[in-house]
Parts: C-alpha cells; sequence; structure tokens
C-alpha cells in the first residue's frame, strides 16, 4: 500500500515497486486533482484522507506493508491505520528537514517521527533531502525554467551554504531497499545526493546542464531578510519569507554510510541528475532546445 503515490517522490517508490514485482494499491485523497498522473499503471486505486484512521484502516486491510510517502506529518491517522488493518510493516517517508535548527521546519517532522518510533510496529524511516529530477519537483524545476530566460540570477549572501538534493529514482531505490531489507527495520536513515554542494556552485551546474551562462549576482542576506520581513508586517505578497532568507544560512549536507551499509544506497550526483532533468524539461517543452 503506497499513500503520496502522486507526488515525485511516489510515483518513484510507485515505479520502483512495480518494476520489482510488487502488487501496488494506492491511496489517494478523495478530492485530489493528481490522480491522473496514476493512469497506466498497473495499481489499485483507493479513496481515502489520511487523516482518517477509519477510511485509512479499510484501505490497508490485507496488505503486508504501508509505504507512508504523503508526509510523516500524518503519522498519528497512519500508524493507528496500520495496526487496525493488522499490517506490521511501515515504511515512513520524512524529511532532512527534521535537521533544521528552525523548528516551523523541524518540528512537524521529529514529533511524526516520535509516533512512527514509538509504535509497535516494524517500522523504518527515511529521510530525503530536496527531491529533483522532473517537471513535478518543486524546486530545480522552476530553477532550471528561470536560467532558461534569465542570463542573471540573485543569490542571497555568498552562496557558500551546502546542498545536497536526490535525484527521484536514487530516493526510490533507497526507500526501496528500505522496505524489503529486514536490517533497516527500526532505523532511521537520511537519503541525500552524492555530495553535498555550495548553493553557487548548484546554480552554476544546472546553468551549464542548459547550456546556458549566468552571471550570479550576490544580494546581502540581512538587509533582504530585514526587508522581506518588513513586507510580511505589512501584509504584502511576497515570493519568499523571511524566515526562507534565514534558512540559507543553513548547511543542508548529510552523511549517508548507514544507508549504503543497509541499503546499498549509491545516489548519482547532481551534475549527472541535473542533467537528466534538464533533459526532460526540453522534452516537455519547458526549456529551449
Amino acid at each position: 500500500m503506497l499513500t503520496g503515490a502522486t507526488s515525485l517522490p511516489g510515483l518513484a517508490l510507485l515505479e520502483a515497486l512495480l518494476r520489482s514485482g510488487h502488487d501496488v494499491r494506492c491511496v489517494v485523497r478523495p478530492e485530489s486533482p493528481n490522480a491522473g498522473r496514476l493512469a497506466g499503471h498497473d495499481v489499485a486505486i483507493l479513496r481515502a484522507d489520511v487523516l482518517d484512521p477509519g477510511a485509512l484502516s479499510r484501505a490497508f486491510a490485507g496488505v503486508e506493508a504501508v509505504a507512508h510517502v504523503a508526509g510523516v506529518e500524518y503519522a498519528p491517522a497512519v500508524v493507528e491505520a496500520v495496526r487496525r488493518a493488522g499490517v506490521e510493516r511501515l515504511l515512513a517517508v520524512s524529511s532532512t528537514s527534521a535537521h533544521s535548527a528552525y523548528p516551523s521546519r523541524s518540528r512537524p517532522k521529529r514529533e511524526g517521527e516520535r509516533v512512527v518510533r514509538e509504535s509497535d510496529l516494524a517500522w523504518t524511516i527515511v529521510r530525503p533531502t530536496m527531491v529533483y529530477g522532473t517537471e513535478l519537483d518543486r524546486n530545480m524545476h522552476f530553477l532550471l525554467r528561470f536560467l532558461d530566460r534569465s542570463p542573471v540570477f540573485p543569490v542571497f549572501g555568498g552562496g557558500e551554504n551546502l546542498w545536497q538534493p536526490v535525484y527521484h529514482e536514487d530516493l526510490a531505490r533507497g526507500m526501496l531497499a528500505a522496505l524489503e531489507r529486514d536490517a533497516a527495520v527500526g532505523r532511521t536513515y537520511d537519503l541525500p545526493g552524492r555530495r553535498p554542494l555550495a548553493y553557487r556552485d548548484l546554480v552554476l551546474a544546472a546553468a551549464r546542464a542548459l547550456g546556458r551562462k549566468v552571471h550570479l549576482v550576490h544580494l546581502p542576506l540581512e538587509p533582504a531578510r530585514r526587508a522581506l520581513a518588513l513586507a510580511e508586517r505589512a501584509g504584502l505578497p511576497l515570493p519568499v519569507k523571511s524566515e526562507q532568507v534565514m534558512r540559507l544560512r543553513e548547511d543542508k549536507a548529510y552523511p549517508y554510510e548507514a544507508a549504503r551499509r543497509d541499503l546499498g544506497y549509491a545516489p548519482r550526483t547532481f551534475e549527472e541528475g541535473i542533467a537528466l532533468e534538464a533533459e526532460r524539461l526540453r522534452e516537455v517543452g519547458l526549456v529551449r532546445r
């Protein structure tokens, strides 16, 4: 059973499960506008809300395992539903945001993880970094489209903060191994890309994947944060929040030795992955050829 199947990581895991010969059911919200993304996949689709333990338990009945990709924040309802349905195995997908020093980012993840860990289930928690790889991602897709249109890119601060995005297919292989391998039971794994790189280098790598040259314009971080905070207090609509600018100071780099040891996890480099995404965006007409 798979929740969150219409998201980028959910679709990637779904395809990995099907390639491995698993029979898959997908729980989709009754009002989901994205259910059409599952068309063409040999899956059973059940409608239930992840906040409704009763509906979830009926959907989970008779399955061997639940892969909960829809958000670890919903763990209380999901764990209860898994218990009601008599399912023992649970893979819960959290995020490396659980490491953040900013409680608004880390607290919901850590609270959901706590619920999973305190359950009597055979659980595994995985924490992906930023997931990218197709037009469905929420970050690199927009970065590539911006770089395709503009020779100038603004960077708050020096751009030295570290990022380690994970390509969706690499994440899917890690999640599948975490679900299938006994060694993963009772463990939590960070699942990042192969190595971290400075944000400015990430932007330059994305530009190279498009065959474009870009000039980075560095904006002082603290004045930008103050200006955004003033605009927020004034109620003005903004593309980013002041806290998001502050979080740019955080390094998002994570070791994954445990995942390599237990799961055989071996993700590709960002340079390799972003080249694949750039080609995908060319195919669907979102960037120039």
